[in-house]
């Protein structure tokens, strides 16, 4: 596979007939050049797990990676197939028998939220889950993402990213201006807003003190969008430098890193 751009990038997925993550994968293994989101992040938290997942291909099924894929895989059924607001239907099917009961219980009470919380009927769903390809400078390879969710509510267009985590993070713009770009692009140029829907994963829901759902609205201007692209830019050329046989080191609180150790 030899591909240079996002649109020849966009074609070849269009003659995918597999899921977009075995897709992904092929890009890794062909050694074909991209970037994302995600990809930028992990390289600026951890050189080495950038290292390994991407240099030498090596690939590790977490737990908290698991109970995220299901999670989104549940929410594109809540949205994009009109799926019943029912957290036990939403999941059937999905690999729920992966996960720790624990963490099983977790993922329940996440989905319980996200079927409260769901966006209003009039916010006309445009896309879920969608993969985007762009190209954002010619001397950076396409980025690649995935839209969560983008709605249309009246002349405006709302970009959702969905978060699961063991506790509320800082909420920066970061991707989801890369979304919102993918939105002005494919939908026209109008306002567009962001938000984050964040679900504190937590085993009991009635025990909590503090709330498990929260719902952010960022600002997503394309004013934001050169000062991220400098920042991908940057990465870049850090990433070029790698080489295999030669890695980087180790975050000193990479919790990944570390469990990989303790093994």
């Amino acid at each position: 596979m030899s591909i240079q751009s996002a649109a020849s990038i966009a074609r070849a997925y269009s003659k995918w007939r597999r899921p977009f993550a075995a897709f992904m994968t092929r890009l890794d293994r062909s050694g074909v050049d991209y970037l994302s989101h995600s990809k930028v992040t992990q390289f600026e938290r951890c050189p080495r797990c950038y290292y390994r997942q991407y240099i030498l291909l090596e690939r590790h099924e977490s737990q908290p990676l698991l109970l995220g894929s299901i999670f989104h895989d549940a929410a594109e059924r809540l949205y994009g197939k009109a799926g019943p607001a029912n957290p036990r239907l939403l999941l059937k099917k999905l690999p729920t028998k992966k996960l720790e009961p624990e963490r099983r219980r977790k993922l329940l009470n996440a989905v319980r939220l996200l079927c409260e919380n769901r966006w209003p009927e009039q916010d006309d769903v445009l896309s879920v889950e969608e993969p985007f390809f762009m190209d954002l400078g010619d001397d950076l390879p396409p980025v690649i993402g995935i839209a969560d969710l983008i709605l249309r509510q009246g002349k405006k267009l709302a970009v959702v990213d969905h978060k699961t985590s063991g506790k509320f993070n800082d909420t920066s713009a970061g991707q989801l201006v890369l979304y919102a770009e993918h939105a002005r692009i494919k939908f026209g140029p109008r306002p567009v807003i962001g938000f984050y829907d964040e679900y504190r994963l937590v085993a009991d829901l009635s025990s909590i003190r503090k709330p498990a759902f929260r719902r952010t609205c960022v600002t997503v201007s394309r004013r934001l969008l050169p000062p991220l692209v400098s920042r991908y830019h940057k990465a870049w050329r850090q990433i070029r430098e790698m080489s295999v046989g030669n890695p980087p080191a180790s975050a000193y609180d990479c919790w990944f890193c570390k469990s990989l150790w303790r093994r």
